[in-house]
């Protein structure tokens, strides 16, 4: 293996988000974080030597974004998604929440609606809701090892309620983990163009998928459904760059990417980071190796995660996702009492995401990140199942 992703810089005392906001808000000093979505790896050598080589410059003025990164984005999107995509088709972004914000700011009148797929990413409901703009609900079904969409509802709501003027996509799925099929994707297609719907993809896990599985992009379906697309796409998830606010939206819709376009203007998102150009520039050049032997590092994670659950917390289920470094625990056969989190932290020192974030009826699961050490895993683990494990006795 070229790179070591046994070995981490310590993160506490650098502004953290996950490792530093426990002595400050909790007087706790050793608790392990595995919830946020970013990696405890060390970052690909070729961005830190492009941060470093653009900073000592020593002048950070006004930057635009270049030919250059433009066509990495297009390079980067063809080799590993499949996706023919021009430079006109593409607004630089910030963020993929602070994008799907102007989206639905842009798109969504306040009287009408954004409909999303439960369990699904906070920001997918909390961004709309943000706007006084009414979410609706089209929850996964889950057979006790697989998720799927549930096409029947989706068409039933979308057919009685007009309102509803935009669907908010996470492909892969977080926190579930599934790379949807092609032909989910394009029953999912047909039923938005069938009511007008604009199709929003959050493609930002698009990278993370576990072997034998395939991304299929959004822009990857039959070019009759590509006017009512919008695919966000961004290195920060593949490459732990979220600090750098670097992101981008792929459009191919003209008059859609022009009006986005001049949100963006107006409103700042498209006023990139100097050094999250360097970064992506860099990550999506070189990165190739690196997130090669990352994911194989991941995928071996979950398998000793699995194991490690099955033998010392056998009333959890976890399945192996196709997709992301997050596991998605099912905990409802232990019936934990409902400040589960609380405890863990408090009593555990582990800090895992709890599952009521994700929606309603989720509040007995759990994700747990397993972008780390696996020195760390062993650690957050074992607290986990140790406390667990007494509450219930």
């Amino acid at each position: 293996m070229t790179y070591d992703f046994d070995t981490a810089n310590d993160r506490r005392g650098t502004a953290s988000t996950k490792w530093d906001r426990y002595e400050s808000r909790y007087h706790l000093t050793d608790v392990i974080p595995l919830w946020v979505a970013d990696m405890d790896f060390n970052c690909l050598p070729e961005v830190s030597q492009a941060i470093i080589k653009r900073a000592e410059h020593g002048i950070f003025g006004y930057t635009d974004v270049v030919d250059e990164v433009y066509q990495t984005i297009i390079d980067w999107e063809l080799k590993h998604h499949q996706n023919n995509i021009e430079k006109a088709e593409i607004v630089m972004t910030t963020g993929v929440v602070y994008a799907i914000y102007s989206l639905v700011e842009l798109l969504v009148k306040p009287q009408e609606k954004v409909i999303v797929q439960t369990p699904v990413y906070p920001p997918f409901f909390n961004t709309p809701k943000s706007l006084e703009r009414t979410v609706v609900y089209n929850p996964l079904l889950y057979d006790g090892s697989t998720w799927t969409m549930n096409f029947e509802d989706l068409d039933e709501q979308l057919s009685k309620d007009p309102s509803i003027r935009m669907m908010i996509l996470c492909n892969p799925h977080n926190p579930v983990g599934r790379c949807w099929k092609y032909e989910e994707l394009e029953k999912l297609c047909e039923i938005c163009r069938k009511y007008h719907v604009w199709l929003v993809s959050d493609e930002i896990h698009g990278d993370l998928i576990l072997k034998p599985h395939q991304l299929h992009s959004i822009y990857t379906m039959p070019k009759r459904y590509h006017d009512n697309l919008i695919l966000l796409g961004s290195p920060t998830k593949t490459f732990n760059l979220a600090g750098l606010k670097i992101s981008y939206a792929v459009i191919k819709n003209p008059k859609l990417k022009e009006a986005l376009a001049v949100q963006a203007k107006a409103s700042g998102l498209s006023s990139i980071n100097i050094f999250g150009l360097e970064a992506l520039n860099a990550a999506y050049r070189y990165g190739d190796k690196w997130l090669e032997e990352c994911l194989d590092y991941i995928d071996h994670n979950f398998d000793y995660t699995i194991t490690y659950l099955q033998k010392h917390l056998p009333k959890a289920v976890c399945n192996k996702p196709e997709a992301t470094y997050m596991a998605w625990v099912d905990l409802r056969a232990m019936m934990l009492p409902a400040d589960i989190c609380e405890q863990l932290k408090q009593k555990g020192h582990v800090e895992l995401q709890g599952g009521a974030g994700f929606g309603a009826g989720f509040e007995e699961w759990q994700r747990i990140n397993l972008a780390c050490p696996r020195a760390t895993l062993e650690k957050g683990l074992k607290r986990m199942c140790d406390t667990l494990n007494e509450i219930k006795q």
